[in-house]
């Protein structure tokens, strides 16, 4: 992995994710958004969608789908997917998207971690604002200890994935620490994933 951001080409792991399987945790998210009452049309944010795996899966569940990805590679997939679903794309770094559409579920798959510690507060409060009240938040967050953690994006120990927290109505926190594999070889993971709500507002 570059250790500088502006290094980082994601174009190989974008094209290598293009035929896998719906992430595990995006279907577990959809299915608590979609399990609320429903009187309008839902809508998702897909922060770092690659190839849109699972921005196809989010549309074709009923949602209305933005998309927000540094690769300019996959615009033309991102393309032919918005041809016949509800799905809006924009290329750019996440740490200069203006304010996310407000959204049912905000989704965020092993992405967040790539930006930049001084950026990552702004973006977050981005992100916690985009969020309807009863609004899914869905993200994977990498720790200090995974082997990516010498380079210049955000790496988080537990008590600070908490501090984010705050406010919100923690359905799940899983920590992680295993040996697996990235696109480059073998690797040490630890990760930190999040399931969360954002509470109703007082009536």
């Amino acid at each position: 992995m570059q250790r500088n951001s502006s290094d980082r080409d994601f174009a190989d792991y974008n094209a290598a994710q293009a035929e896998r399987g719906v992430r595990p945790s995006a279907r577990r998210a959809a299915s608590v958004a979609l399990a609320g009452p429903i009187d309008r049309g839902l809508v998702a944010v897909e922060l770092g969608s690659g190839a849109g795996v699972e921005a196809r899966y989010l549309a074709e569940s009923g949602f209305a789908v933005h998309t927000y990805d540094v690769d300019p590679s996959i615009e033309a997939d991102m393309a032919c997917l918005a041809q016949t679903l509800p799905i809006v794309h924009s290329t750019g770094n996440l740490e200069e998207m203006p304010a996310l559409p407000v959204a049912d579920l905000v989704l965020s798959c092993a992405t967040l971690s790539f930006v930049r510690r001084a950026a990552f507060p702004t973006l977050w409060r981005r992100i916690r604002d985009a969020l309807r009240p009863g609004g899914i938040l869905a993200v994977d967050l990498f720790g200090v200890r995974d082997e990516w953690a010498g380079t210049d994006g955000t790496f988080l120990d537990r008590a600070e994935v908490e501090g984010l927290l705050n406010g919100l109505e923690v359905i799940e926190l899983v920590e992680e620490e295993r040996e697996g594999h990235s696109l480059h070889g073998p690797k040490h993971w630890h990760t930190h994933r999040i399931l969360a709500r954002r509470p109703e507002d007082p009536p």
